[in-house]
């Protein structure tokens, strides 16, 4: 089976609302006729699936995958209609995310920070700019962010700086503006088109997202990151040399401080904790897989073959669980998502703090539920389902990797301090 590469975004409209940002934000998250079908996506991400082991084992990157979603419409899921965009609402989008990541954990990862950008398109205050770079994800570009410096600005007493200061540097000459800096952990960036960097003025009064083209000649990607899990993730160094900004519409103004825009961060994390959910419910996939074609089984074991045998469909049954669990507890955080969304933006304090803790409560729960059903994965089979090129070890390790990302015990006491004494959640970070 080949990818296929025919173009289905929905046609872009010439018809662009002139209305505030409120509007273009709850547009997005009305209901959709582009829904979680599984003929618009089923023969898609089984083809990915199907190859993401060799794809592992033989280390390639895959971009002809990522680009064959980006030419159906992935990149634009949650882009409003008017932009050319499928407007589904974040529990659609997160629905189909979980099931990208069952197919290939890497690739579903690599949407993240693409969606994180879009995401904060939609409260953009410069609607010129916001209706710019969504159309732009409406026609099938993709985005990564760099917002994590290679050398981190420090205090006084050396602990790290605000999360609101970067040592990347936005300058400017006779010519216009540039950047100077480094960034790491810059996911997606060997596959996208841009990378939204953030950046800080030189006398660091004002930070700004600055977009800016991976064709530029002053910006180098590099596919340097190195973890044992995620290892197709792009996740690694850009660096910025003279990186020119041609336009106004480059430089987006972040504004932290804005009301209603507090917690920007639960997107991008609960879009890492879905391809956590996505893992889970591919080590019951690869569970049921062994189980059925398993040739050869235990001499004392309980039944003569594996499809009768108590104990394995125990275990299958528990890894069922698991994913339904999992899938379940995505999606219900992603409805908080949508709750906030459908307000105007002034009112959605309140909101954004509980889809946060929502975000924040589907971790701690899921990160536990995908290093354990890797796990369990392996007692539905014997020693050959350790064979390298089976790879089915990548879904312990992918899990793992992920979780990483902000740890679920720092979570907990985040949300433990929320519930028994009122203190609000982080406002930065993964919150």
């Amino acid at each position: 089976m080949t990818l296929t590469t025919e173009a289905d975004v929905p046609q872009r409209s010439d018809n662009r609302s002139e209305d505030e940002g409120e509007r273009s934000a709850r547009a997005s998250t009305a209901p959709s006729k582009t829904t979680e079908s599984q003929d618009t996506w089923t023969e898609l991400f089984a083809t990915i699936a199907s190859t993401a082991a060799q794809r592992e084992d033989e280390g390639r990157l895959p971009h002809d995958e990522v680009r064959a979603l980006l030419a159906r419409g992935f990149g634009a899921l949650h882009v409003p209609r008017e932009f050319g965009g499928a407007g589904l609402s974040y529990r659609e989008l997160f629905a189909l995310v979980v099931r990208l990541g069952a197919a290939d954990a890497n690739i579903a990862h690599i949407f993240r920070n693409h969606y994180a950008f879009v995401n904060g398109l939609l409260t953009l205050g410069d609607r010129d700019q916001a209706a710019h770079w969504l159309t732009r994800a409406g026609q099938g570009d993709l985005f990564a962010q760099g917002v994590t410096d290679a050398v981190r600005p420090v205090n006084a007493d050396g602990s790290v700086a605000d999360l609101s200061r970067f040592s990347t540097t936005l300058r400017e000459d006779e010519k216009g503006h540039y950047l100077e800096g480094q960034k790491q952990y810059a996911t997606g960036s060997v596959y996208a088109d841009w990378i939204a960097v953030q950046a800080t003025t030189e006398d660091g009064a004002q930070t700004f997202s600055a977009v800016v083209s991976t064709q530029d000649t002053g910006v180098k990607v590099i596919d340097d990151w190195a973890g044992f899990g995620q290892r197709f993730t792009g996740s690694g160094t850009v660096i910025l040399d003279h990186a020119r900004l041609d336009t106004k519409l480059q430089l987006l103004r972040r504004d932290r401080l804005r009301p209603g825009t507090e917690y920007s961060s639960s997107l991008p994390q609960l879009f890492l904790t879905a391809v956590i959910a996505g893992i889970v419910q591919a080590s019951f996939n690869d569970a049921l897989q062994l189980i059925k074609t398993r040739k050869q089984h235990l001499y004392f074991a309980p039944s003569s073959t594996p499809t009768e045998d108590p104990l394995l469909l125990q275990t299958l049954g528990q890894l069922a669980a698991n994913a339904f669990a999992a899938r379940s507890v995505i999606l219900h955080a992603a409805e908080a998502l949508d709750a906030a969304a459908a307000l105007p933006v002034v009112q959605r304090s309140a909101a954004n703090q509980a889809a946060a803790l929502a975000a924040a409560q589907a971790k701690v729960v899921i990160d536990a539920l995908g290093t354990t059903s890797a796990t369990l994965l392996f007692d539905t089979a014997g020693a050959s389902a350790t064979h390298r090129g089976k790879q089915l070890d990548r879904h312990w390790r992918n899990a793992r990797t992920i979780a990483s990302h902000n740890p679920s015990s720092y979570k907990g006491l985040a949300i433990g301090a929320h519930l028994a004494r009122g203190e609000p959640l982080p406002k930065q970070g993964f919150f």
